[in-house]
C-alpha cells in the first residue's frame, strides 16, 4: 500500500513546495481533496502568464490577480512574476500590484510586457526602495518620476537586476547611474537598451558587479548632436558580453578581475562614424581597458571595424589571455599573423571562418611570426560558418559553380591551415571543422599529408559539423 507523504506535511510546507510552480499548476491542485481547495491562496508568490488564460478572457489575468493579492493581505510574497503578452487589453493601474508585491516583502520582481508604455509610471515609486528584494526583471516598462524628478534609490539586498527595453524618465539623466550605484551588493547585471533610449550615456560604477552584459536591439533613430556612450568601471567584474554597435564611445577601466569577455561592437563606424584619430584612440583605449582578460570572444562585426580602425595591428598587449575565439572574414585571413602579435601567451586559438562577398586576398603569404605560434599555442580550431542566407544562395547555383567556389573555400582554408602548421612550435592539436556543403574529408586529409609539421607532437583531426 503506497503511503501519501506529501499530504502528511505541514500546509505552510505545501506551500512553499508549490511556490516552485507557476501559478496555473498550483492552482489545479485544488481538485485533490477539500484539504488543497484553498492552498493555493496561501502559497507566497504569484507567477502568471497571459496565455494561462482564454484568448477571450485575456482581461481575467487582473481580476484573478486582484483576487490573490487581497485573499490574505498579511501573507508575504516571495516572488512576483507577470508576463503579458497580449496588446489589445489595457490593464489600467496594475502599478498598484508591483507596489504591493514590493511593500509586503517581494525578493522576486519579475514583470514582462509585450508594449513599450506610452506612460512614464508603469511601474511603482516603491521600485527605487525595497529592502527585500534580491532579483530584478522589468521588460518593456516605464520608470517613474519621484515628485522634483529627482531619483534616490536604495535596493541593499539586490543581486540581480535585468533591464530591458526600459523607458526612462527625462528629469534625470543619471537616473541609470543612481540606479546602479543604490545597489550595494549587486553582482549580475543585464541592459537591453532600444533604439529610442533616453539614457544616452550608460555609466556603471560598482565594486561589486561581476557580471555584466550590455546588448542594443531594434533600429536605432538617429539624434543630432546626441552620442551614445557606455563606461564600465567595475574593479571585481569577472564576465562581461558587450553587444553593442551603437555606441560611438566606450570607456573600460579598473577591470582588474576580468575572466572573460565577450565582444560585439562596431564603435558606431558602420553608422556613419568617421575614422578619426579621436576614434581611434577611444578603441585602443577600451582595448587596453580590457587587456587583462584570460579568455576572449570577438565578433566579425568587431573585427571589420578593427580593421578599418587599426588594420588590425597592435591594439594592445593581452599578457593573460589564453583563450581566444575570433570569427574572422575569408579577405581578413591576410591579417591573423598580425592580430595574434596582440596575444603573446595564447594558448588555444579558435577560428570561426565566416564567407562573404568581399573580395578575397590573391594570396595569405605573412612574413610576421607572432609570438605564441612560436611557444604557447597548443590547440587551433578552425570553423567553417555558413550562415542561413549563404545556405540558401548555395542552393541556387549550378553544380560547375559550386564546385568552383567550393575551391576557393578550401584553397584559403588550407593557406591558413599551412601557415599555422610550418611556424607552431609546440602545436598539439589542429582540429578542422567543414560544414557538410564543404565536406571534402579525403581530399583535405591528402593533401594535408603534404604540408610540413614543426611540432612533431601535433594531430591533426577532420570533422563535419552539423547545420
Amino acid at each position: 500500500m503506497r503511503y501519501d507523504r506529501i499530504s502528511a506535511l505541514p500546509d505552510s510546507l505545501i506551500s512553499q513546495i508549490l511556490l516552485y510552480l507557476p501559478t496555473k499548476d498550483s492552482v489545479k491542485t485544488s481538485v485533490l481533496s477539500k484539504r488543497w481547495r484553498n492552498l493555493w491562496l496561501d502559497v507566497p508568490g504569484l507567477e502568471l502568464h497571459s496565455n494561462d488564460f482564454p484568448f477571450y478572457a485575456k482581461s481575467d489575468i487582473k481580476t484573478f490577480t486582484d483576487k490573490f493579492l487581497k485573499c490574505n493581505r498579511e501573507l508575504s510574497l516571495q516572488k512576483f512574476k507577470i508576463k503579458y503578452d497580449e496588446c489589445n487589453v489595457y490593464l489600467f493601474g496594475i502599478s498598484e500590484w508591483f507596489a504591493t508585491a514590493i511593500n509586503r516583502g517581494a525578493q522576486v520582481l519579475d514583470v514582462d510586457t509585450c508594449w513599450r508604455p506610452y506612460y512614464k509610471d508603469f511601474m511603482p515609486l516603491e521600485i527605487y526602495n525595497s529592502k527585500t528584494l534580491v532579483s530584478l526583471k522589468l521588460v518593456n516598462v516605464g520608470m517613474p518620476n519621484p515628485p522634483g524628478g529627482l531619483v534616490v534609490v536604495s535596493l541593499p539586498c539586490l543581486k540581480r537586476m535585468h533591464l530591458e527595453d526600459v523607458l526612462y524618465s527625462d528629469e534625470d539623466p543619471l537616473i541609470m547611474e543612481k540606479l546602479i550605484s543604490g545597489c550595494p551588493v549587486l553582482e549580475d547585471l543585464t541592459v537591453c537598451r532600444v533604439f529610442d533610449d533616453n539614457v544616452p550615456v550608460l555609466r556603471v560604477r560598482s565594486q561589486s558587479v561581476k557580471r555584466f552584459c550590455v546588448k542594443c536591439g531594434g533600429v536605432w533613430k538617429y539624434t543630432a548632436g546626441t552620442e551614445y556612450a557606455v563606461e564600465i568601471d567595475a574593479p571585481g567584474l569577472e564576465y562581461m558580453n558587450f553587444s553593442d554597435g551603437h555606441s560611438g564611445r566606450v570607456v573600460a577601466k579598473n577591470l582588474t578581475s576580468l575572466f572573460m569577455v565577450d565582444i560585439d561592437t562596431g564603435f558606431n563606424v558602420f553608422l556613419g562614424g568617421n575614422v578619426t584619430m579621436e576614434r581611434k584612440g577611444i578603441v585602443r583605449d577600451f582595448f587596453t581597458g580590457v587587456s587583462s582578460v584570460r579568455h576572449m570572444i570577438i565578433s566579425q562585426h568587431t573585427l571589420q571595424a578593427l580593421y578599418r580602425f587599426l588594420k588590425l595591428g597592435t591594439i594592445s598587449v593581452f599578457q593573460n589571455l589564453s583563450r581566444l575565439e575570433a570569427s574572422f572574414c575569408t579577405f581578413l585571413l591576410q591579417v591573423l599573423p598580425g592580430f595574434l602579435e596582440n596575444f603573446p601567451n595564447l594558448k588555444h586559438l579558435t577560428v570561426y571562418l565566416v564567407h562573404t562577398n568581399v573580395p578575397d586576398p590573391d594570396n595569405l603569404e605573412p612574413t610576421v611570426v607572432p609570438r605564441c605560434l612560436l611557444l604557447t599555442l597548443e590547440c587551433v580550431e578552425i570553423k567553417e560558418v555558413i550562415t542561413e542566407k549563404e545556405a540558401v544562395w548555395n542552393r541556387t547555383l549550378s553544380k560547375r559553380t559550386a564546385t568552383r567556389l567550393l575551391k576557393v573555400k578550401k584553397s584559403h582554408w588550407m593557406k591558413a591551415v599551412r601557415y599555422i602548421l610550418e611556424n607552431s612550435l609546440v602545436l598539439k592539436q589542429l582540429i578542422l571543422c567543414f560544414a557538410p556543403l564543404t565536406n571534402q574529408v579525403t581530399d583535405t586529409s591528402k593533401e594535408l599529408r603534404t604540408f610540413t609539421k614543426r611540432s612533431r607532437r601535433c594531430e591533426i583531426f577532420i570533422r563535419v559539423s552539423s547545420l
